[in-house]
């Protein structure tokens, strides 16, 4: 298979509208067999913050993405999340994407793939630095972040981390919001555990 992008997987990408459906239309892309396993390995190297990978600016153009550095880049470290979390096994492009519609970020974060799980995946002192975190900082805790989750096998509703990732430093009222919503559903999740147990 070829080491670029084909034609075909370009043309078949829908145009979509908002912000999360950019990203769970590039998580499809990411997981389905035709896209080049070369360029989502180069996905998973590339520095997001100095993207470098011919993948990453195919796809940008793609969608129309491309013109601010500062946009850019904040869509490289989504790009670079979405390819960490695609997993390389799996019957269907459905079950080897990074984005779950039905999983919110918070609920992905306490449960780690593990639905028995009655502590934190990502343990609390660790939300709290997620959330309280800001530009370089905060950038450089999803990269950890978005390992984690690959190395459980865990994805999550992709429209919830672009909020909070484009947001950040741009518009810090929906960042806020982004953020008060995975606390919200990791604490739910922890609530469930516990009443499970009781």
């Amino acid at each position: 298979m070829t080491t670029e992008l084909t034609s075909e997987v370009l043309a078949r990408a829908e145009r979509p509208r908002s912000w999360g459906e950019i990203a769970a239309s590039f998580a499809n892309q990411l997981a389905t067999p035709e896209f080049p396993r070369g360029d989502l390995a180069a996905l998973r190297r590339m520095d997001p913050d100095a993207p470098n990978a011919a993948a990453f600016w195919r796809l940008m153009a793609t969608q129309e993405l491309l013109g601010s550095p500062s946009v850019e880049s904040k869509w490289a470290l989504v790009l670079h999340g979405i390819a960490l979390m695609t997993r390389s096994a799996g019957d269907d492009a459905k079950s080897r994407s990074a984005h779950d519609k039905n999983t919110p970020v918070g609920k992905a974060l306490f449960y780690g793939n593990d639905p028995s799980r009655s502590a934190g995946f990502y343990s609390e002192s660790r939300l709290n630095r997620l959330l309280t975190a800001r530009g370089p900082m905060l950038r450089t805790l999803l990269a950890r972040l978005f390992r984690m989750l690959a190395s459980a096998g865990q994805p999550f509703n992709w429209y919830q981390m672009t909020q909070l990732i484009l947001n950040d430093d741009f518009d810090e009222d929906r960042a806020d919001a982004a953020r008060r919503n995975i606390a919200r559903d990791y604490y739910w999740a922890e609530n469930r555990a516990n009443r499970q147990r009781d």
